[in-house]
């Protein structure tokens, strides 16, 4: 038997790589984390419920509410009573933000770039249809009645 990297820990190191960059580059803006959770609720600004959100993003309601509330004291969101329905907070972006969110989408927009230098248009459409399938594939094995099972690869 031979030890085997898990893909998960390549993706980790990965994304570790992709946000240590992401920092240092927008370390002036004050944020050090959530720049995407940020850049959501810009672009869908009092259109967003923390529930809606944490649905959208995969995140149980506790973990959104930590996040949304670091955001606040940082000074970039903050909530409104929902018009339509009291019982409802919308997520709003503060000018800080709107100062700092397009400076995040055009750093994304750079490493991204960087990221994907000498990788064809092709590459990463495999890439991103890799990444979809192997979502598919694991999604179903969360369920309590599911059980691995080695199965032979048909390459």
């Amino acid at each position: 038997m031979e030890l085997i990297e898990p893909i998960s820990r390549k993706l980790i190191r990965l994304g570790k790589l992709y946000v240590d960059v992401l920092v240092k580059h927008t370390t002036h803006l004050d944020v050090t984390r959530y720049h995407y959770i940020l850049s959501l609720i810009y672009f869908h600004d009092g259109q967003l419920t923390q529930n809606a959100l944490a649905h959208l993003l995969g995140k149980d309601k506790s973990a959104m509410v930590n996040i949304i509330n670091l955001l606040t004291e940082k000074g970039f969101v903050y909530r409104e009573n929902n018009p339509n329905d009291r019982r409802q907070q919308l997520l709003r972006v503060t000018d800080k933000a709107k100062l700092a969110v397009p400076q995040i989408i055009e750093t994304f927009e750079n490493i991204n770039a960087d990221s994907t230098e000498g990788i064809s248009e092709a590459d990463m459409q495999v890439f991103e249809s890799v990444l979809t399938r192997m979502h598919k594939n694991l999604k179903p094995l969360i369920s309590p009645e599911t059980t691995l099972q080695a199965k032979p690869h048909t390459d």
